[in-house]
């Protein structure tokens, strides 16, 4: 059947809101313009620009009713849908999985997370974390400049099991110095993660210095010097 090219009159365009576009947009913003409105709208302007025409209203009626009619005897195009579930509109209709297809499932998917767990900790050791320095950073970091020592910040640390980014690093004492929030490290008992971390730190030959953030606040250099130089 061949499609009939229609030429839009001005009560059709009327009624899609394309001959007055001002109007259109004060329906709009009333919301007295309806969804179906609007939709048939964007959809004609679309097809006029590609096809060069649209479907007369006539030929729009003809093509719904045929395809509802298809749509309900569960007839569809055998290039659009495999012929085993023809008739069905879910591709699992009335269908399950074996036990044996379920274990083979489970089989594939397993070690996946450890595998998708091991690239994130790979890529999170070039990312700086954080993008900013806190406050309580910052001062320490002053306070090395002061006394000119070299440094680095936000150090990734492969050489523990559960590798991280230090605050900062001074290589030349093989120190790593803790800037830690009171409520972020659970001020006084601190973090486990950090107990283990700090340990394993200790364990492969490093100095750990951790530094609470009220000790911090009221530091000056010569109290810095003192905590730094006892290591």
């Amino acid at each position: 059947m061949m499609n009939k090219k229609y030429k839009q009159t001005k009560e059709h365009k009327k009624k899609i809101g394309l001959a007055n576009a001002i109007k259109m947009k004060e329906y709009w913003k009333s919301g007295r313009a309806t969804e179906l409105q609007i939709m048939r709208g964007y959809y004609n302007r679309n097809k006029k620009r590609e096809l060069g025409y649209i479907n007369s209203l006539e030929t729009r009626k003809k093509l719904s009713d045929v395809m509802k009619k298809r749509f309900e005897e569960g007839k569809f195009n055998p290039k659009d849908i495999s012929p085993f579930i023809k008739g069905h509109k879910k591709g699992m209709f009335g269908k399950k999985h074996t036990k044996e297809t379920k274990e083979k499932m489970s089989k594939s998917s397993k070690g996946f997370t450890e595998y998708a767990r091991i690239k994130s900790k790979e890529k999170r050791k070039y990312q700086v974390i954080p993008i900013k320095d806190t406050s309580i950073e910052v001062k320490i970091q002053n306070f090395l400049k002061q006394l000119g020592i070299d440094f680095f910040t936000h150090q990734y640390m492969k050489e523990i099991k559960h590798g991280y980014q230090c605050d900062i690093l001074i290589p030349s004492m093989n120190l790593i110095i803790e800037c830690d929030g009171d409520y972020w490290h659970k001020y006084p008992i601190g973090n486990n993660l950090d107990h283990i971390r700090t340990k394993e730190l200790i364990e492969n030959g490093f100095k750990v210095l951790r530094l609470w953030e009220h000790e911090i606040k009221v530091m000056e250099l010569n109290d810095f010097k003192g905590v730094l130089y006892k290591r």
